[in-house]
């Protein structure tokens, strides 16, 4: 046992450390191997919860680099004109991506945030385009809300309950957050002049 513990601990050393972005990527392929990287590129597109870059010039790069590490093996399909590879995860490539997921960085505890960041310039925005704004980002999370909601078939994977989950919550809470946002507006507009009753019940709606 102790010699097993201490072949993992120099396992575990020689592993190089993924980026976000690498994780993400052999994370995937491990899930769908073997795959090539235009299946990776589309599995990315079609996911309902990913962020994750999904142009050539992002995606392929990256497998380059985890082939280069010797994380990912591929292999010429027989036959293909475009010259297109069997990708698949090596064992040292699976030991790395059980590494990533173990790891916790600062990063990782208050996820980027683009609406958060444009608020903090809000007040460059006239009044109209503060209502625009938030009518706009509400539209478009309640329309991803109905997608998540309403297709819990394109969750993949044995947690895909707990991400479908995740993703519904995270986009529930920003609605919740909006709507404090046009509190916010509301009483601001309700201090800088009085509100004819027609415009407040417009401003609610």
């Amino acid at each position: 046992m102790h010699r097993r513990a201490q072949a993992n601990v120099e396992l575990a050393a020689e592993i190089p450390p993924l980026t976000d972005d690498e994780g993400a990527i052999l994370a995937l392929l491990i899930r769908a191997q073997p795959a090539t990287a235009y299946q990776l590129l589309q599995i990315c597109a079609q996911s309902p919860v990913t962020n994750f870059g999904t142009s050539k010039g992002k995606v392929y790069p990256l497998i380059r680099r985890l082939k280069s590490k010797g994380l990912v093996a591929s292999q010429p399909i027989s036959g293909d004109a475009r010259g297109s590879e069997w990708l698949v995860s090596t064992d040292f490539g699976t030991e790395a991506v059980r590494c990533w997921i173990r790891g916790i960085k600062p990063t990782h505890l208050l996820p980027e945030d683009a609406f958060r960041t444009r608020l903090q310039s809000f007040h460059l925005l006239s009044n109209d385009e503060q209502w625009d704004w938030l009518s706009n980002a509400e539209t478009f999370l309640k329309r991803k809300l109905g997608e998540l909601l309403t297709n819990p078939g394109s969750f993949t994977g044995p947690y895909n309950d707990l991400v479908r989950d995740n993703a519904i919550t995270s986009i529930r809470s920003r609605l919740e957050w909006l709507a404090r946002i046009r509190s916010r507006l509301m009483r601001e507009a309700d201090v800088a002049e009085p509100v004819p009753m027609l415009q407040k019940s417009r401003l609610r709606s």
